[in-house]
């Protein structure tokens, strides 16, 4: 999350070509899975069932590409991008994803992880700022729901560190934070991130136990709803994610996403066992999870692909329980909540690191459960 932000930050500033910087960061992240895996290849056992549920369905999922590039019709374009698609499930998906599961997480330091990540995604989001100011244009050459995250992600850090590790910072810091995190996200226009930090903040507020908390919660969500109304109402429509987000609730508008989920749906409805093709003739996806599993990859896929989680459900009480294991262990989950948020709306299977390396390690953690005294 932090290593892909701030290799997307150095493009816009230095006036430079994205991929200059890309190209470097994903170097880095092919040699240190290869390292990870090759450090940690004592704990690699074929008998985990996540291990073998991530390698099987990225080979079936190659095969499927294939066999769709080869059996349908594709925008010249699209066709152009096979072999980087391809490229990036392998390099970019598989093995960091396998090297994630290969690692005892009773050794990583989370509370230390946690601080550099909430330091420099606040330099970061304040460097922003300060370009925008003199630039008009912010510094990440990234997509605009995407520019939101990186907002989302810092509230959601600074929330947890509030509700649970208030004592290890200074509070007017832990607020600043939150508070840019959340202007980064309603600046950003899109609608992803407010659902996300606000999915993940339930989570928090559940996690705290306390109906206090919970009250406000509550009340603090009801009057952000009536404040998107009254925008709608009575403001001069400039904050684009509220007038997305009021479309949304109102008018259960999806942003043009019903035609794409319709078409996903009528592709699997023709080839409901191991689905048709990946993509749509354009290379469009159908911006939901589950809808594209069950496209591209059929029920096969999409029970191969959900297995792996298998051991998160079986050691729930790790990332439920606030009493049980790591604290820190309880932020990762909250930032794949928010992920996973958002490839219900946004994303595809094979683009969207993140929510894969979250996944990769919440699982790595009750993996490390399973077979050792977790910490």
């Amino acid at each position: 999350m932090v290593g892909n932000t701030i290799a997307i930050s150095f493009a816009k500033p230095l006036e430079m070509n994205p991929r200059n910087f890309s190209i470097p960061y994903r170097i880095f992240i092919i040699v240190f899975s290869v390292f990870i895996i090759y450090r940690e290849r004592r704990n690699i056992s074929f008998k985990n069932i996540s291990l073998i549920s991530l390698v099987v369905f990225w080979i079936f999922y190659i095969i499927k590409l294939t066999y769709s590039f080869d059996n349908y019709s594709f925008n010249q374009d699209v066709i152009l991008s096979k072999n980087e698609d391809i490229f990036r499930i392998l390099f970019m998906n598989l093995l960091p994803g396998a090297a994630l599961l290969c690692i005892n997480y009773n050794k990583i330091d989370f509370k230390s992880i946690t601080k550099y990540c909430l330091f420099i995604l606040c330099g970061l989001l304040v460097v922003n700022y300060i370009y925008g100011y003199i630039k008009l244009d912010h510094i990440f050459s990234t997509y605009y729901i995407m520019y939101g995250h990186i907002g989302a992600s810092l509230f959601i850090i600074s929330l947890f560190l509030l509700l649970f590790c208030k004592k290890d910072y200074k509070s007017y810091f832990l607020f600043f934070c939150l508070f840019l995190g959340l202007f980064n996200v309603i600046q950003s226009m899109a609608r992803s991130p407010l659902i996300a930090i606000a999915v993940s903040s339930f989570y928090m507020v559940l996690l705290k136990g306390n109906k206090k908390y919970l009250l406000y919660a509550t009340t603090l969500l009801l009057l952000f709803i009536g404040l998107i109304f009254l925008h709608e109402q009575y403001g001069d429509g400039h904050i684009k994610s509220f007038n997305r987000m009021y479309k949304w609730l109102a008018q259960g508008d999806t942003s043009s996403r019903e035609p794409l989920y319709r078409g996903a749906l009528e592709i699997f409805n023709s080839s409901p066992f191991l689905g048709g093709r990946v993509l749509f003739e354009d290379g469009v996806h159908p911006h939901n999870i589950f809808l594209e599993l069950l496209m591209a990859t059929g029920i096969v896929g999409l029970i191969i692909y959900f297995l792996k989680f298998l051991l998160v459900f079986q050691n729930a009480s790790i990332f439920w329980n606030i009493n049980k294991s790591n604290i820190y262990y309880k932020v990762i989950f909250a930032l794949f909540l928010q992920y996973f948020t958002l490839v219900q709306t946004s994303c595809n299977l094979f683009n969207i690191p993140e929510f894969l390396y979250f996944s990769s390690i919440i699982i790595g953690i009750s993996y490390t459960a399973k077979t050792k005294r977790i910490e």
